[in-house]
């Protein structure tokens, strides 16, 4: 019998420490429930953003359009072009063909030039005889432009297209033409090559 109440004094105690073991494997479940959530949780954010995503690119993107383009003008007789036909003739009209010093590297090079300016047809004779009367003054500009200017933008190194070049010439042009509105269009300059002159 001492043996039964032994058991019987035990036995109460014993489920006590299970009710103490089972708080603590509760809260571990819990804890771990928490764990294997967080990872369903995150797939979830993922797959509700990438839903998002996609439903904006389709909303952005509506398929492919078209380039809008410039409509010409043409300028045929009797056609919408017509109007004024003189005025938006150009001519091409030579200025100068000569070799130009430059030193401003420390080297002599020549440059071998051939400048034209582009006017309306409307201007050409007014513009050939100014220029004409003005040859030496329109050398010397040209030749003080080559002299004072960088021989990397003269030899397309830097300016392939010439622009600082065309430009000085476009003003000093104007200059010499007078009459306060430009009357050039353009400046081409057909030729520009470097040769050594110090050897």
């Amino acid at each position: 019998m001492a043996e039964e109440t032994k058991k019987k004094a035990e036995a109460p105690a014993a489920p006590a420490a299970a009710e103490k073991k089972e708080p603590a494997k509760a809260e571990k479940a819990k804890s771990a429930g928490l764990f294997t959530k967080t990872p369903v949780l995150l797939g979830g954010v993922m797959v509700l953003e990438a839903a998002v995503l996609i439903g904006g690119f389709k909303f952005l993107n509506r398929g492919a359009q078209t380039a809008q383009g410039a409509s010409l003008a043409t300028d045929k007789p009797g056609g919408e072009g017509s109007k004024n036909t003189d005025e938006k003739k150009v001519v091409e009209i030579p200025v100068v063909e000569f070799r130009a010093p430059n030193k401003q590297s420390g080297r002599t090079f020549l440059y071998d030039v051939s400048i034209f300016i582009v006017v309306k047809e409307a201007n050409s004779e007014k513009v050939k005889t100014t220029l004409k009367d003005r040859d030496a003054t329109v050398k010397d500009r040209i030749r003080t432009i080559i002299a004072q200017s960088d021989p990397e933008k003269l030899g397309g190194g830097s300016e392939p297209g010439l622009e600082t070049l065309r430009r000085q010439i476009k003003y000093q042009l104007d200059e010499i033409l007078g009459g306060g509105e430009s009357q050039i269009d353009e400046v081409l300059v057909a030729r520009c090559i470097p040769f050594r002159a110090d050897y």
